[in-house]
């Protein structure tokens, strides 16, 4: 009696594995086939002039003009985010519808948090959806406009949130290089020190090569490497709205500026104010107001003294 209720068991469970595994490949199967890898991606990204991203209530429009890529119509755009962008765009695939159970809870955080992207070329709208992920940004989500059902999202052969290019403010489009002009058409640099005014100075062109104003002879060596380190001034990031120290630090000045004039007396410049002892950031406003934040260590080679610059004395 034991044995062959022993043997049904055995023969039921051999039944429900291999049941078990026909739907379960019979499921696999019919993922794929239902979804479109291609379902959010565009082939052609060289012909996109335009993507707008909103996201709870701020628009941030990136548009090419013929020449460059630009924030708002206002900045220049960072070109790395901008190949990141683009990359993404050719490269985003669904990995998986998301379940039943869950979609009410996505669909609510699409809606409340996600990021409306439109893409267009020529002024034909290209692609249009809503991208959003998880709190802890360990899964991203892309649903259709207007369509119910969202997907998890993948960049093949990438651990990426695959969201996160979409969620960028527009200071964080922005190109960080803050002296980002051609500088064959430099005039100019002037720096000021509120809190060593004898030790500011400026440079200018004398005949063929550059010098400061007001020294019969500098080192040559210091000014060129001077001049290289401001061309290649980054920012850390920029600060999209009003800083919460800025009030204190318009109260007491900023301790350092710089200005710089092309030949057609265009004017680029930022003032730099005292960092605290442990800060590792320092903060600058660029002269159109816009807070931005560098890392400590990038700006004592902006901020040198006329004396620096002085030819060393032989011994």
């Amino acid at each position: 009696m034991n044995s062959q209720r022993n043997k049904f068991l055995a023969l039921s469970l051999a039944s429900l594995v291999i049941l078990s595994a026909v739907l379960l490949t019979l499921s696999r199967e019919e993922d794929r086939l239902e979804i479109d890898p291609s379902l959010f991606a565009i082939a052609e990204t060289e012909k996109i002039d335009e993507v707008r991203f909103v996201r709870a209530g701020d628009t941030v429009d990136l548009s090419f003009d013929g020449t460059r890529w630009k924030v708002n119509h206002q900045w220049d755009a960072d070109v790395q985010l901008i190949k990141v962008l683009m990359a993404t765009l050719r490269q985003a695939q669904p990995h998986r519808p998301v379940a039943s159970v869950l979609l009410d809870t996505v669909n609510d955080r699409l809606a409340r948090k996600g990021t409306h992207v439109i893409v267009s070329a020529a002024g034909a709208t290209q692609l249009d959806f809503i991208a959003g992920g998880n709190d802890s940004k360990s899964e991203a989500w892309f649903k259709k406009t207007g369509e119910e059902q969202p997907y998890s999202m993948i960049i093949p052969g990438y651990r990426v949130y695959v969201s996160g290019i979409f969620e960028l403010g527009a200071s964080g489009w922005r190109n960080k290089r803050i002296f980002d002009f051609n500088w064959r058409n430099f005039k100019s640099l002037t720096a000021t020190y509120s809190r060593e005014p004898k030790e500011g100075f400026s440079i200018e062109m004398k005949q063929r090569y550059f010098g400061i104003k007001g020294m019969e002879e500098a080192d040559t060596t210091r000014l060129n490497d001077y001049l290289d380190a401001v061309s290649l001034l980054l920012a850390k990031r920029f600060v999209d709205r009003d800083h919460p120290k800025g009030d204190s630090l318009l109260r007491t000045g900023p301790v350092a500026r710089l200005e710089i004039r092309d030949i057609a007396d265009r004017i680029y410049g930022i003032e730099l104010f005292a960092p605290g002892k442990e800060d590792s950031e320092v903060l600058g406003r660029l002269l159109d107001g816009q807070w931005v934040v560098f890392d400590r260590s990038e700006v004592p080679a902006i901020v040198r003294r006329r004396s620096f610059f002085l030819p060393e004395q032989p011994r």
